[in-house]
């Protein structure tokens, strides 16, 4: 099966292309597992339909800022 998703990071430093993958539901379970900030959010883009799907950021709670991600660059 192609990818037919784009991950994408929209921060400070503009879009950043992060992976691509098959499904949208492996979209939403990728950006589960990537770095969140609450600078700038995640978008799949789905080149079946041309549309842009935009996922917030989770702000993480006080507990869980401590501990330094980085995000992709």
């Amino acid at each position: 099966m192609k990818n037919r998703f784009d991950i994408f990071w929209f921060g400070e430093n503009g879009p950043n292309w992060i992976k691509a993958v098959e499904t949208l539901e492996t979209a939403k379970d990728q950006i589960e597992k990537l770095p969140q900030n609450d600078s700038g959010s995640y978008a799949v883009v789905d080149h079946g339909t041309g549309n842009r799907l935009p996922f917030a950021a989770k702000v993480r709670t006080s507990a869980t800022r401590g501990s330094k991600q980085s995000l992709p660059s």
